[in-house]
């Protein structure tokens, strides 16, 4: 089943292990996986939200890999995520097929170093 933007954040106001489930289901449409990951780093759980972002931080489209890093920056803005995302990252900057993700993993890990 697909959802709407609406719906998505519907479900990460009402029922976030819900939104959660649903982006980690296989064959799910990839806009939705994306807006979902967003949506993701506006839960306040992290038992929640980070393992669908560790998830589709390894997603094959460059899309939903983008969404779930604006995931990651939103749900740590005031605190380094766990070592294995920040190596995760770390991997992205230097491997990732996309240049904008490179590049934006980069800048990711920059800012997460200024945290305590």
């Amino acid at each position: 089943m697909n959802y709407s933007q609406t719906q998505l954040k519907t479900l990460a106001q009402t029922n976030p292990k819900e939104l959660a489930r649903v982006i980690t289901s296989p064959n799910a449409d990839t806009h939705m996986l994306t807006i979902g990951a967003e949506l993701l780093g506006e839960v306040s759980d992290e038992r929640i939200a980070l393992p669908a972002l560790r998830q589709l931080l390894k997603h094959v489209h460059a899309l939903v890999r983008e969404g779930a890093m604006t995931g990651l920056s939103s749900f740590y803005l005031a605190k380094k995520p766990p070592q294995d995302i920040l190596e995760r990252l770390a991997i992205m900057s230097k491997n990732d097929p996309s240049p904008n993700l490179r590049e934006y993993a980069m800048s990711l890990l920059y800012d997460f170093e200024a945290l305590p």
